[in-house]
């Protein structure tokens, strides 16, 4: 190497080292200033957009190799000038007061090296959920021989602690700006993750609004989605009935945080137009309600269960009027028809209540008739058929519906076929992110994770997509891995293009010659045939019983039909370990929506 060459190289590793000492002055920063006693709400929600700017920073170092390998191709002069920034920033508490108005009273030390064990809301859920990081950014101040200071605020104004904030992103943003789009687009997605978990583990409003507004100001992955989950978190803590509250419509009448208004609209009867006197027998029915096209969803109980059951289908019915991001693909529910205002059942042993949801899309429907309901079951022997990509868009659609649902605290207890809707025909069905579909449903029996299961009917045809722990006399509390189990039935039917049915028939006898008879080449059912249901509930009990058995499979047949991140999604799903109830981790979800995300273009 030449002598310029040396020089060059001795100048870069000079600017790297005294970046590193810098990057750690300004982690000693953050502590210190998260650590500040004296706060309130607002100062709450300040400090957990300090902690996830911390978290970005810690990202960002560790993706450049700042400790270990750094890279001598990037512009370290330009780096440890706004690492000087950032530090003179956070550090100078002088400038703090001058410039944000912000005042901090030194109180004393804490042990050298230590951060303060007195973290609340969000950071204490965070050093719960990610140690990791909680760990990195003590070693990191201990590496730097720093002294975490005791403070307290003497003066803190909301509007200029957002300004302040501000400042510190921007900083980050440019520190960013350094990485490749690999690793940008990685800390994105690493950071929405940390944050769904937080809201999966949140039981405090106020927790989950901070997480809302901090995502105005930072950088993280599919943000809407996020803050959608946490809305829908807010929903069902703020409706969960207390010994102060009566009902649910007294609990959506209570001043949520924020802007949050809980909508619980009960529909005039006189007002609905339905082309039949009663439900149809799968309890689904198209209607109008003041002219305009509505698919109504029934739900007929027990009449002496019915105040029981009265406030899980008010609950239902304000979750699913608050779904307007995108990966919620659920139909909106406009209100809830009143028990027996439409019409009176049979028995008088019964009650009925319908949930009603808007079909009126835009260019969607041909007037005067109303549109046409197609399960994605009746959709399999369709001449057009999608494609790879288009059964991806189709399979991520579910699984984003269901990661949205358990980051809520959710379980939606019918997922199957027969609840996977598209509207209208033609081929513009399959555009992803049509009005058309899909269209997650059937949530008459959905509830939240810590209430009170209830029993489902006992019908052959739905009993296929239950857990086996969760179907029979003896059966288990309904939990998040039974619903990815049927999440995952689902997939392996869009996967291969076929119903479970005839998938389970063929698992039930793997042994089969195909290729000798073509005519059963997929395991088709013939309309003579009759179904041996105990053969199919076998079946399936081997299949997860015996990994090596779906390996032999029509499982097998996944990654020739639609890829192996596809059937990895499945298997997944299928095979999803969930032995606590009211367990809250998201890791197989979360996993399974980024396997799709691959086949999905």
């Amino acid at each position: 190497m030449s002598a310029g060459g040396l020089e060059y190289a001795a100048g870069a590793a000079g600017l790297v080292s005294l970046s590193l000492t810098i990057f750690r002055g300004c982690i000693q920063a953050f502590a210190i200033i998260q650590s500040a006693a004296n706060v309130g709400r607002e100062a709450d929600n300040f400090r957990c957009k300090l902690e996830v700017e911390q978290y970005r920073l810690i990202q960002w170092a560790q993706r450049i190799g700042l400790e270990d390998h750094p890279s001598h191709e990037l512009n370290w002069n330009l780096i440890t000038e706004i690492l000087k920034q950032l530090e003179t920033l956070l550090s100078d508490t002088q400038n703090i007061r001058r410039r944000y108005r912000l005042e901090l009273v030194q109180l004393g030390n804490n042990a050298l090296g230590q951060e303060p064990s007195t973290y609340t809301g969000f950071g204490k859920l965070l050093s719960k959920l990610r140690p990791e990081f909680r760990h990195a950014s003590s070693r990191i101040i201990q590496d730097g021989n720093g002294t975490v200071k005791k403070l307290r605020w003497a003066v803190f104004d909301k509007a200029k602690a957002a300004k302040l904030i501000e400042d510190i992103v921007y900083f980050n943003n440019r520190l960013h700006v350094h990485l490749d789009s690999l690793d940008q687009n990685s800390i994105k997605t690493a950071l929405g993750s940390v944050l769904r978990d937080v809201i999966s583990h949140s039981n405090a409003t106020s927790e989950l609004e901070a997480i809302k507004q901090l995502l105005g100001s930072t950088s993280v992955a599919a943000p809407g989605a996020v803050a959608s989950a946490a809305t829908l978190k807010q929903i069902r803590l703020v409706i969960k009935l207390g010994p102060n509250i009566n009902s649910v419509g007294e609990a959506a009448q209570r001043a949520p945080p924020g802007n949050l208004k809980l909508k619980l609209r009960h529909l005039k009867p006189a007002l609905l137009q339905r082309e039949r006197s009663k439900p149809p027998s799968t309890g689904r029915e198209l209607a109008r309600y003041k002219s305009s096209p509505v698919l109504i969803e029934w739900k007929i109980i027990d009449r002496e269960l019915d105040e029981e059951l009265k406030t899980r289908i008010d609950q239902v019915a304000i979750l699913l009027a608050h779904t307007d991001d995108a990966s919620f693909h659920s139909l909106n529910c406009i209100g809830i028809l009143p028990k027996d205002s439409v019409y009176e059942p049979e028995d008088n042993g019964l009650v009925c209540y319908g949930l009603v949801f808007d079909l009126a899309f835009p260019g969607a429907l041909p007037e005067p008739s109303l549109p046409q309901i197609q399960p994605i079951s009746t959709l399999y022997s369709d001449v057009r058929k999608p494609s790879l990509n288009e059964r991806g868009n189709i399979a991520l659609a579910l699984a984003e519906t269901v990661l949205q649902l358990h980051t809520a605290g959710w379980l939606h207890k019918g997922v199957r076929s027969d609840n996977v809707l598209f509207i209208g025909v033609g081929e513009n069905k399959w555009k992803k992110g049509s009005a058309f579909g899909p269209y997650l449903a059937g949530y008459e029996y959905s509830r939240p994770s810590t209430a009170k299961t209830e029993e489902t009917p006992a019908i052959p045809e739905q009993e296929i997509y239950l857990h086996p722990r969760g179907q029979g006399l003896a059966h288990e509390n309904f939990r998040r891995s039974f619903d990815l189990f049927a999440l995952g039935c689902v997939l392996l039917e869009v996967g291969l293009w076929s119903n479970l049915v005839d998938i389970l028939r063929q698992v039930a006898n793997p042994f089969h010659d195909r290729s000798s008879h073509p005519e059963k080449s997929a395991g088709k059912l013939k309309a003579s045939e009759k179904i041996d249901w105990s053969s199919l509930r076998l079946a399936k009990l081997q299949l997860l019983q015996n990994e090596d058995l779906a390996k032999r499979s029509e499982l097998a047949d996944i990654a020739f039909h639609a890829g192996e991140a596809f059937q990895k999604a499945i298997l997944l799903c299928l095979y999803a370990k969930d032995d606590d109830p009211n367990d809250e981790d998201l890791c197989v979800q979360k996993e399974v929506v980024d396997l799709l995300r691959q086949t999905s273009f």
